[in-house]
């Protein structure tokens, strides 16, 4: 496996200053630690194991009752879809750090992927074929364009005319002018309000439209995707699914993590800081790492209160709607009517993935269906029941061949979760330049971590990195 030479130094840096740090003698009292943190997904893990390595006393409280945050692997479903923290990249350094200190082992899972890249496109009810597609009815895009698949126009164009020149510039405020809307920046780029509509809006990756997320944070992840694909070409996933190495992170910590702890209130003052539960449970540390979402944090009473662009962020940031149900399939339809079993539809199912986990590469084990915003949404209100009813007659009506085949196994609304309210959190259209990084400074004795306060990747290594980040905050504020 290789690690990214930047991640390796930027780690071996910041392990280097906590170690340096001078550190105070821990408390000794049960329900006080030198830090408390908040959260037991791979952001407070890792600053609260990086902070334990510095010598420190750190309790982690975690409101669920299990740890791991927004990673989520469907472990009873064969195949082992992840329902949330799919993709580990050969440049996810400290991720991959993480899951060999951990003691779990790490697959690449690339090249059964590649053996499989074709997608069936589904428009009002049927496939449509590659040879099909350059004039369908359907297409919108002009001449020169006509074989683009509809998932493939906004990277494409994103790439053509992304304006950062390294990664962090997206946060810097000469790139203000750049956080305008993705419709606005897709308009700028020649496309038509048909084109936006089917390549964005059909079936987003954040935000409900192209309307409602900032073309500078896709500039952002655009310039990360980059980034990873000029790296070793692998995608790792741990063995027995990701959701094994956060769990492998929580053995290690010394203090352990208190599981089923509901934060309601974090009370700081010149000594240290109050952690409050919904029990009535009281925790007290010199300093505090948050790391719970926004879209949960906002209902967190703050004394003091936070103020300004920090107060906004946590009270507005958009979370990411997302609903995942796993499938099975008595019989491989897809070999009878000649699809690919991965699909990208109109339909309120959205999109569809082949999880090739069986015992040879061709082997498909379950499907991954993912809606996205208000396909999730949809499927929300559905309910639980009907929206797996739906989804298996919406799948039969697209591949009448699975008729009779297909049952619902799991289920997962990150949105109706009521520890994470969505899953990543987005930037709408100039809130980015309003809100970063004044969003993850410290309030007094309290910091923030999570992915959505990352700033140089994303996803799973994006909150490695910010943990990374308040535990070096934490650990130089403590000397």
């Amino acid at each position: 496996m290789t690690i990214n030479r930047r991640e390796f130094l930027l780690g071996s840096a910041v392990v280097a200053g906590l170690a340096a740090a001078p550190v105070r003698r821990a408390w000794s009292t049960e329900d006080s630690a030198d830090v408390i943190v908040i959260g037991a997904g791979l952001s407070g893990l890792n600053a609260a194991l990086l902070l334990e390595e510095a010598g420190l006393s750190v309790l982690v409280l975690e409101g669920r009752d299990r740890v791991g945050g927004k990673i989520l692997t469907f472990s009873n479903v064969p195949g082992l879809p992840e329902a949330g923290g799919q993709s580990i990249g050969s440049g996810y350094g400290r991720l991959i750090d993480a899951a060999a200190r951990s003691g779990v082992p790490l697959e690449d899972v690339l090249p059964r992927q590649l053996k499989h890249p074709d997608v069936t496109l589904v428009l009002d009810g049927r496939p449509v074929t590659k040879g099909e597609w350059p004039g369908s009815p359907r297409n919108p895009f002009p001449a020169p364009l006509r074989e683009t698949m509809p998932w493939m126009y906004t990277p494409i164009a994103m790439a053509k005319a992304n304006p950062l020149k390294a990664i962090e510039d997206w946060i810097k405020p000469e790139s203000a002018r750049f956080d305008v809307s993705m419709y606005e920046f897709l308009k700028a780029q020649g496309a038509t309000d048909a084109m936006i509509d089917l390549a964005y809006d059909t079936n987003v990756s954040y935000g409900t439209s192209a309307h409602d997320i900032s073309a500078l944070m896709m500039a952002y992840v655009e310039a990360f995707t980059r980034a990873q694909r000029s790296l070793k070409p692998a995608l790792y996933k741990a063995k027995g699914g990701n959701q094994r190495i956060p769990e492998g992170m929580a053995r290690r910590l010394e203090g352990g993590v208190r599981l089923q702890q509901v934060v309601t209130g974090i009370r700081s003052d010149d000594a240290g800081v109050d952690v409050l539960t919904a029990a009535g449970q009281r925790y007290r540390g010199k300093a505090a790492i948050c790391a719970m979402p926004f879209s949960t944090l906002r209902h967190v009473r703050f004394d003091p209160l936070l103020t300004g662009a920090q107060a906004r962020a946590v009270k507005t940031l958009p979370h990411q709607m997302i609903t995942q149900i796993a499938v099975r399939s008595k019989r491989p339809f897809w070999e009878q009517d000649g699809f690919a079993p991965t699909m990208w539809t109109d339909s309120e199912i959205g999109r569809v993935f082949a999880i090739y986990g069986g015992a040879t590469d061709d082997e498909v084990s379950s499907l991954l269906v993912s809606a996205y915003g208000l396909k999730a949404a949809y499927l929300d209100r559905l309910g639980r029941e009907a929206a797996s009813r739906y989804v298996v007659a919406e799948l039969e009506r697209m591949r009448p061949a699975a008729k009779g085949a297909l049952g619902v196994v799991a289920y997962h609304s990150w949105t109706l979760d009521p520890f994470s309210a969505g899953d990543w959190g987005y930037f709408a259209p100039g809130t980015v330049s309003q809100f970063m990084p004044a969003m993850f400074q410290p309030h007094r004795r309290v910091h923030f971590c999570g992915e959505q306060t990352a700033v140089s990747a994303r996803g799973m290594e994006g909150a490695m990195e910010s943990g990374e980040r308040a535990a070096l905050e934490v650990a130089m504020a403590l000397g």
